[in-house]
């Protein structure tokens, strides 16, 4: 359905697929998928239905578009945040730690309340369950790629840095999408939860990769 978008020619035409975008998203957020129909996008963005219907041909391509897009400028903004992280170059596992934790906070800041809604109950459901695996495998690598320096590529790490990619993961979707039983941690502010889930982590990986294999005496 991607295929049959069509390509905006002129700025005004752009900046109209562009709000189209952000009150998809906006919707999405808000009510999920459901949330998001061409009458509720014409209203909120105050791009006409005609003009609409020049850019998309139907709900269904609109959707489509919305969530292919999504995920791009999430892996985008991923890849930039790993990209410093990796630049700041740590010399020890814990400051290691904190940099891919905040790399993926960041992500989470940004895009955790739309990236909590992207599943869809329809027939495309496999294939974005696919997609969703392999954003976590690119995930999990990005995370590693900045401990393994000082952990080593050894297999026998790789689960135990995997594991500390779900732990992290886990705890920012439960910060974003919070439980009754889990509410506690959802009231300290960005900073301190960070600190409090690298500490979480570094224990953690301390406990399980040997001080020889980090480099450490």
């Amino acid at each position: 359905m991607a295929d049959a978008l069509r390509a905006p020619q002129q700025d005004r035409s752009r900046d109209k697929l562009e709000r189209i975008y952000e009150v998809s998203v906006e919707l999405l957020v808000e009510g999920g998928w459901d949330a998001v129909t061409v009458g509720s996008v014409e209203r909120r963005s105050g791009v006409s239905r005609g003009a609409f219907y020049l850019r998309f041909p139907n709900r269904e391509a609109l959707l489509d578009y919305t969530r292919k897009r999504l995920i791009a400028t999430v892996g985008k903004d991923q890849d930039a945040a790993f990209e410093r992280a990796r630049a700041a170059g740590a010399e020890t596992l814990d400051v290691a730690v904190v940099a891919a934790v905040e790399a993926i906070a960041h992500v989470f800041r940004r895009h955790g309340p739309a990236l909590l809604r992207l599943d869809r109950q329809d027939a495309e459901r496999e294939a974005e369950k696919s997609a969703g695996a392999k954003a976590m495998n690119r995930l999990s690598q990005e995370f590693r790629s900045v401990l393994e320096p000082l952990t080593g590529a050894d297999q026998a790490w790789r689960t135990h840095l995997e594991f500390a990619t779900e732990i992290v993961f886990s705890m920012l979707v439960l910060r974003s999408r919070p439980r009754v039983t889990f509410s506690e941690h959802t009231r300290r502010d960005w900073d301190t939860f960070i600190h409090d889930v690298s500490d979480a982590v570094t224990d953690y990986l301390g406990a399980r990769i040997p001080p020889a294999a980090r480099g450490e005496a």
